[in-house]
């Protein structure tokens, strides 16, 4: 009775806090708190040898160690970028996605890139006796993840700008490609494992086909996403799309022939297809044309009137401009002649002197 009343009373919670649960980011966080965690034990011996993943120990059956390794690795670059992805990046795209769809799409690309991560080492330990990925490099992190927070930003916000740089702006629709490539160029470096640019490379294959093609939609039986900018072609960079393109078309066939992929078709019920009559009176299209018509012509005519009454008024307002001013004569001021200056003599000594 006491089991069964505690198991009773934990499904009231549960269903009383569902909601929250769907719409809260807790889950991510506690996402987050365990990776931190896995950061901080990886750096114990014992702990190394308990929870990291090798390909070659999934032959003794060491299955706990595909959900373990997930958030152990103690390499800081991988740590700080998926805390960024389970919160900047999953925050962003929640707002198009539930919280189930989304974890579902998380477990899904970890889980099928590290599977395919280990056929991988196993065929390059068998085929080129290479030890690299089959005994030494592990796979830990959770990078496949970010890899799909990646491509769900590009699928919610293709053209939204991130970062303007002299070169260029970088856009939502290039992280996949962009965290590839600096993913290869960190691998070159040795500042990750090359394991880590396989999980990238192969996270962004794995969360696009999903998305494409198996994602369920909530309201109606379509499955994937069909959009033209969500193109396989679309990861690259826009003047290697044709060639991309051609490539993305051969595979899809090939797919679609093996029965891997489907092609979208769409289906509409005819019989749910309600026929609605509608009558159409030919002569009343007539009459409101003409009466449309008539309108028209009644509207230009009263805006000719009025443009002619404001032209006459202007008319009416302008005059000539008169000068009221008269013409000033200046007047003439005579100075008085002085005796030295004087032109013709006034006293007769003068007029001796000058004879």
């Amino acid at each position: 009775m006491g089991v069964k009343s505690v198991l009773g009373d934990l499904q009231i919670v549960v269903e009383r806090h569902s909601d929250v649960l769907r719409n809260n980011a807790l889950p991510f966080r506690f996402l987050v708190v365990l990776r931190i965690i896995g950061f901080i034990v990886s750096y114990l011996h014992f702990a190394r040898l308990l929870l990291w993943l090798h390909p070659y120990q999934l032959a003794s059956i060491e299955l706990w160690r595909i959900a373990t390794s997930a958030f152990c690795g103690h390499n800081l670059l991988d740590v700080l970028w998926t805390v960024w992805c389970l919160h900047f990046g999953t925050n962003l795209v929640r707002l198009n996605n539930t919280n189930e769809s989304l974890l579902k799409l998380y477990a899904i690309t970890q889980g099928i890139t590290t599977l395919v991560i280990v056929v991988f080492a196993y065929l390059t330990y068998i085929f080129f006796d290479s030890i690299k990925f089959f005994y030494i490099e592990p796979l830990v992190g959770m990078t496949p993840v970010c890899a799909a927070v990646m491509v769900l930003m590009k699928q919610f916000l293709p053209d939204t700008i991130v970062l303007a740089t002299p070169f260029g702006r970088i856009k939502y629709a290039h992280l996949p490609f962009f965290s590839i490539c600096v993913a290869f160029i960190l691998a070159l470096t040795k500042f990750i494992y090359f394991v880590s640019f396989l999980q990238i490379a192969i996270g962004v294959q794995v969360s696009w086909t999903y998305l494409r093609f198996y994602k369920p939609h909530e309201t109606d039986e379509i499955y994937g996403d069909g959009s033209e900018h969500f193109t396989w072609a679309s990861l690259f960079p826009s003047r290697t799309q044709l060639f991309f393109t051609l490539i993305g078309k051969v595979c899809f066939r090939s797919l679609a022939r093996m029965g891997v992929c489907k092609r979208q078709v769409r289906h509409v019920d005819l019989s749910s297809l309600q026929s609605v009559a509608v009558g159409i009176n030919l002569p009343a299209l007539e009459n409101s044309a003409k009466d449309s018509e008539r309108r028209r012509q009644k509207a230009l005519k009263e805006l000719n009137e009025r443009l002619n009454k404001t032209r006459k008024a202007e008319v009416a307002n302008y005059g000539n401009w008169d000068d009221d001013e008269n013409d000033e004569v200046p007047d003439v001021v005579v100075s008085p002649v002085s005796n030295v200056h004087s032109s013709q003599p006034t006293s007769e000594a003068e007029k001796e002197s000058m004879a």
